[in-house]
């Protein structure tokens, strides 16, 4: 299925690069920019929104390191999805990037499993598929009960805010166990609705804090708080197609 309100911008100073990534992301946009170094893509950045933005981070001109810190500093893109792409990070190294300002990373050679997890947690859901595909989410697990389903989203809506504000606290506060805690509820919850995006970031966060590792909890948590939002942003368009 082509996503075509799902603008791309891909920049990478090897042409063979550009070409693969591109013709592996057609098979979710036909909205998608390249730019051949750092400074062109500086140039589109300025110029245009991206939902998700693609960034080689060893680019003459300017580099990813460089141009996401242009980004966050103020762009039309400042608070766009913007993904590193290197083969240079390890799997366990990929929070450096997180503390860089990057959303994501993609290791070299990309394959289509990642971007189809990159995919999946960084395009905020908007359209009328996904609050239709939300809606039956709750419906299959409540056998159709339209009024019933409608109180169990409402009830979501109503207590995710505070979750994740409960959540963001206890990281903050470096407090693993409190976190964790949260994390498993929400992790329940998502089960619970079926709604398998948002379960297998809140399992990775689970996973994450019960390992100890907080740079990644962080990096989960960010991609949670990013689909939460969505989520919540359509609440709705939800009961909407909940109501039929």
């Amino acid at each position: 299925m082509i996503l075509t309100d799902l603008s791309i911008l891909i920049a990478d100073d090897n042409e063979m690069n550009r070409w693969l990534l591109a013709e592996q992301l057609g098979c979710w946009s036909d909205d998608i920019t390249l730019a051949i170094d750092g400074r062109e893509a500086w140039h589109f950045l300025q110029q245009q929104k991206y939902a998700l933005v693609f960034l080689d981070v060893n680019m003459p001109g300017l580099t990813g390191f460089e141009l996401v810190k242009k980004v966050r500093a103020g762009s039309a893109n400042q608070s766009s999805q913007v993904i590193a792409i290197t083969a240079h990070v390890q799997s366990h190294q990929k929070h450096l990037l997180i503390a860089d300002g990057f959303n994501d990373c993609l290791i070299k050679p990309i394959v289509l499993a990642d971007l189809q997890r990159i995919i999946a947690v960084w395009r905020a859901p908007v359209s009328d598929a996904d609050s239709q595909y939300y809606a039956n989410s709750v419906l299959e697990k409540v056998d159709s009960n339209r009024e019933l389903g409608r109180q169990f989203l409402q009830k979501l809506f109503q207590e995710l805010p505070l979750q994740l504000v409960r959540l963001e606290q206890a990281l903050q506060g470096q407090s693993a166990e409190l976190a964790l805690d949260v994390a498993h509820k929400l992790h329940g919850s998502f089960c619970f609705y079926g709604f398998h995006d948002f379960r297998g970031i809140a399992g990775r966060l689970e996973d994450a804090l019960i390992a100890g590792e907080m740079p990644e909890a962080w990096q989960y948590f960010r991609q949670l708080l990013v689909k939460c939002e969505a989520l919540l942003g359509m609440q709705t368009e939800v009961l909407t197609c909940m109501d039929g």
